[in-house]
């Protein structure tokens, strides 16, 4: 028997994180280059921009971790060019690290674009700690 998905009800959810350290990574969209799960091909690795495959309501969530001796992550999540919603984490100068994470329930159309930016003077360590996760419910 096939069963037929209409557009609308199609699976679409992502998780990420970066390789990398992000250091001195500057106001810059971050590309997690580490794909965990990318159902529906939403999420690209090359821009770093999950673009909106079918209307409705989606929820996002990211986590930073700085790196030791004074180091800032700052992540926002934008939305069609408008930043919402910031994690930080900030070490404050001793021997550990830090992590900061949040989470934003966003209603999207086709075609609107999410995405995670660093801030200024950014050092953030890299997989598995610094990720970005998404998925329509």
């Amino acid at each position: 028997m096939l069963i037929s998905i209409s557009e609308g009800n199609r699976t679409i959810a992502f998780t990420v994180s970066t390789s990398i350290i992000l250091r001195n990574y500057n106001n810059k969209i971050i590309k997690y280059d580490k794909v965990l799960t990318n159902k529906g091909s939403a999420y690209n690795t090359n821009t770093g921009i999950f673009t909106c495959p079918t209307t409705g309501t989606y929820v996002f969530t990211w986590s930073t971790m700085s790196g030791v001796y004074s180091n800032i992550c700052d992540a926002t999540i934008y939305h069609n060019g408008n930043g919402l919603l910031l994690s930080s984490s900030n070490e404050g100068g001793g021997s550990y690290e830090e992590v900061a994470s949040n989470t934003l329930v966003l209603t999207m159309a086709v075609g609107d674009r999410v995405w995670i930016q660093t801030g200024t003077g950014t050092f953030c360590n890299g997989y598995p700690w610094t990720g970005f996760s998404g998925w329509k419910i």
